[in-house]
């Protein structure tokens, strides 16, 4: 079965607030921020480890794509919720990656903004505007499967994304019963999309079908009121279908940015102003 794709037609009370959203959409871009696939190494060909047999091996992977326009041929994944070995190249432990996290590396977690329609008075994942932000292209939440890009012309950044690493993720799909499994999730942290407030993601364990066609862009949010810090969501990839093995944890990280201090004085001025009518 097909998810639902970010570009269904929605009803007219959810456009006002799909409107931000829909610029993350798969329609937007001709490649997407964020990929499933299924990794095709059997061993280590480098490094340390090399010969050795690789643990992600016929699981899921979640990946963070990297193309490059100006030089196509350096368009690449980086892989999240992968297992890495560690410890004496003859007796090696395995471990879960330590940079399973998005943004990934020293960026900021992403933001939550102001939303609108039924996202309303709530802080939502809206995508960013200026490019030149380094979180730009990690806000853009659309998720789809790496064979979305194996028709794409010979010598493009999107042909080159796809057979990086030596053809690594371009295997297909099909037929798998691919979820989305929630592993964790910050007390307040609730998760949408463009046509729904809640679409079952709240607790561990829970699950959203993508199914092996996938196209779909979640919505991260809080109450406007929400005390202002750092919000994890931690997910897996699994296949009901058995073809292949789940994928390990990785993290998306999101903030809450406090009210300026302007702001703050403001309404701490206009509070004092009622209390004073008051008192008269």
């Amino acid at each position: 079965m097909k998810a639902i794709p970010s570009s269904v037609v929605l009803p007219l009370r959810s456009l006002a607030a799909a409107s931000l959203l829909l610029t993350a959409a798969g329609s937007s871009a001709a490649i997407a921020s964020y990929y499933v696939g299924v990794d095709n190494l059997q061993n280590f060909t480098s490094g340390t480890y090399q010969g050795q047999a690789n643990p992600n091996h016929g699981r899921l992977t979640f990946l963070y794509a990297h193309p490059n326009y100006n030089t196509p041929a350096s368009s690449h994944y980086h892989s999240k919720g992968v297992y890495t070995l560690s410890g004496p190249a003859g007796s090696p432990t395995v471990i879960t990656s330590s940079s399973n996290y998005l943004p990934e590396g020293a960026n900021p977690p992403l933001q939550l903004t102001a939303g609108s329609g039924f996202y309303a008075n709530k802080l939502v994942s809206n995508p960013y505007t200026d490019a030149a932000n380094p979180g730009f292209h990690f806000s853009q939440l659309n998720i789809r499967d790496t064979a979305d890009l194996s028709t794409s012309a010979p010598g493009t950044a999107e042909q080159f994304l796809f057979n990086s690493s030596a053809g690594r993720w371009n295997s297909p799909i099909a037929g798998a019963d691919i979820h989305l499994t929630l592993v964790g999730l910050s007390e307040g942290l609730r998760i949408g999309d463009i046509s729904a407030l809640d679409i079952g993601l709240n607790a561990a364990g829970d699950e959203f079908h993508l199914g092996d066609d996938i196209d779909f862009t979640p919505a991260f949010w809080v109450d406007a009121s929400a005390a202002p810090g750092t919000y994890t969501a931690t997910f897996k990839l699994t296949d009901e279908s058995g073809l292949f093995q789940e994928s390990g944890n990785f993290e998306f990280r999101f903030t809450v940015v406090p009210e300026p201090s302007g702001t703050l004085l403001i309404a701490g001025a206009a509070a004092l102003g009622i209390m004073r009518r008051r008192r008269h």
